[in-house]
């Protein structure tokens, strides 16, 4: 038999056997869309809105590989985690490294949900950053097919994103959107014909956390976690105003010369050290999209302002940064951490039209 008689026929019988999931699975299936990202996970069923956020992240025993908890109870352990296991992020800069971990986490997110009975096979809609590659694609199919997927849907993350603010770009040229998540950064301009033109970095809210943590520890000789860390960020936020108030959190850490617990007072200032570094090369992404824009999408960006969205978009100054930088007003969308959750939500409304996905790994 021939290589392409042999697709062929892998083909016809994946078609025949997704007709029968189609029509056995739909009975009390309904459509899911997810946000799979670094660092949380967001769920929306069709008909029921947003059922949850959980932490994207599993606590696996080293020895026997056995998930011992996920979510936010895996994620509660960081920093105090019991011998013999070890955290797992199952996507890193927004692609899927440990594949096990990420069908597990699916599986119980979508558990979670439903009590799920043997003729369910829910129809998925995922968001994914623009440019994934081929195998980042195929990572996320053959997850969503370890949770019985009956059909899955990969929708571009801008996409998404737009339909999640409720923008009518039929009455817009374009807009800017500003994603700056846990693992990574998407900057991308859509217009009512689609992406226009994007940029994806992994610079993120994770990597802010840990460069917070290296300038504590090279200036106070102090370890501190990463939650503490992530306090700080969103506590005093961006220092780029010399004439505010100096702004100070406390946080707590380990003291790596007494190894004891210690509490320090932190400014602003240290935190814009960590920071900035990040900042600048997000803000450069930033200048390198609007520099690539029609000058026609450009002045309807400029008119309604660029979009901040994803868990960062909340840092405290960061909206008056972009103002002060690109010179173009900015806002916070509302809920942003949720906002590609709630497109591919309501994309679901056209899930019978959209091409089924899984047919790529056949």
């Amino acid at each position: 038999m021939s290589p392409k008689t042999k697709r062929e026929r892998s083909k016809n019988t994946y078609l025949q056997r997704s007709l029968l999931l189609d029509w056995v699975g739909a009975f009390g299936a309904e459509d899911i869309g997810i946000d799979l990202g670094t660092s949380n996970a967001v769920i929306y069923v069709k008909n029921k809105g947003l059922v949850f956020p959980e932490a994207a992240v599993v606590a696996k025993n080293e020895n026997t590989k056995k998930i011992f908890a996920y979510g936010v109870r895996a994620g509660e352990m960081e920093g105090r985690l019991p011998k013999g296991l070890q955290l797992i992020r199952p996507l890193k800069t927004s692609a899927i490294i440990d594949y096990n971990s990420a069908a597990y986490l699916m599986n119980a997110l979508i558990n979670q949900s439903y009590l799920k009975g043997i003729f369910f096979h829910p129809r998925l809609l995922m968001c994914v950053p623009v440019g994934i590659s081929k195998v980042q694609r195929r990572a996320l199919l053959e997850a969503a097919v370890a949770v019985g997927a009956r059909k899955t849907v990969l929708i571009d993350q801008p996409i998404a994103a737009v339909m999640g603010l409720g923008l009518k770009l039929d009455r817009m040229q374009g807009v800017l959107i500003v994603d700056i998540g846990g693992g990574s950064t998407k900057i991308s301009v859509v217009s009512r014909h689609g992406v226009v033109n994007s940029h994806f970095s992994t610079e993120s809210g994770m990597l802010m956390d840990e460069a917070i943590m290296n300038v504590i520890l090279e200036k106070y000789h102090i370890r501190i976690g990463r939650k503490a860390a992530e306090t700080l960020k969103m506590t005093l936020g961006v220092e780029w105003d010399l004439n505010r108030d100096t702004r100070i959190c406390e946080v707590c850490g380990i003291s790596t010369i007494t190894e004891l617990p210690v509490k320090i007072a932190v400014t602003g200032e240290i935190v814009a050290q960590a920071l900035n570094p990040i900042l600048y090369r997000i803000f450069s992404g930033i200048t390198s999209v609007i520099q690539m824009t029609p000058p026609a999408i450009l002045g309807d960006i400029r008119e309604h302002g660029i979009v901040l969205i994803g868990g960062v978009a909340q840092l405290k100054g960061l909206k008056e940064l972009v103002l002060k930088v690109t010179d173009m007003k900015a806002h916070v969308a509302d809920h942003p951490s949720y906002v590609n959750a709630v497109g591919a939500g309501s994309a679901l409304e056209y899930m019978d039209y959209f091409r089924d996905s899984l047919q790529d790994l056949h």
